[in-house]
């Protein structure tokens, strides 16, 4: 299947695909095309929270390309590979007792037939030390469609909150540096605080 694109390029995940002049110049084969490339990715992301969950790392190395990218926005953890993402996730998963991931809202852009980004808005609740934490994120997706298979090839991770749930629960989101990973303090999150929105936003 041939599609034509335009691309007008914008900035970070906000670029927009247009097929020839407008999107209203889509045929109705090419609307259903996307329609159903949009449910395969959003198949894809529940996939990996239930493959998390499950403790099911041949499925999440599955999810992923071979040059997959796994990391958090602020630097604290990397994976440039599908081999150091497998390895990262026996490490980390050994480490928690039961998890909860679950997505919400999923914006998908696509770049191309075989490439889309999104975001993924989603909580999660994870056992670690003896405790429940809670988070909530955003995950900067970047999709591939491989031998008519999408799977991710970069998975970023922005955290507005991640701590003991009996902390969140108190005054959490009033809280400045609300990323408590265990063992490692308090430190600044990554939303909205570094949005440059919300930085204009506070010198009004």
């Amino acid at each position: 299947m041939q599609i034509g694109f335009v691309l007008l390029p914008m900035s970070g995940h906000e670029s927009m695909i247009l097929q020839m002049d407008d999107k209203k110049d889509l045929s109705v084969e090419e609307r259903l095309y996307f329609l159903e490339q949009r449910e395969h990715i959003r198949e894809l992301v529940c996939d990996y929270s239930v493959a998390v969950d499950d403790r099911d790392i041949a499925t999440i190395a599955d999810l992923f390309t071979e040059d997959g990218v796994f990391a958090h926005a602020d630097g604290t953890a990397a994976m440039e590979s599908k081999d150091e993402i497998v390895s990262f996730y026996q490490g980390r998963l050994g480490s928690m007792g039961a998890t909860y991931h679950f997505p919400h809202s999923h914006k998908i852009v696509f770049n191309d037939e075989e490439n889309a980004t999104g975001i993924v808005l989603a909580h999660a609740e994870l056992s670690q030390e003896e405790k429940t934490y809670y988070t909530g994120l955003r995950y900067m997706d970047t999709y591939r469609r491989e031998n008519s298979r999408w799977r991710f090839s970069e998975r970023l991770l922005k955290f507005v909150f991640f701590m003991p749930m009996e902390e969140w629960a108190r005054d959490g989101m009033a809280q400045q540096n609300r990323k408590r990973f265990p063992g490692e303090g308090e430190l600044p999150t990554d939303l909205p605080e570094k949005q440059p929105t919300w930085i204009a936003a506070q010198k009004n």
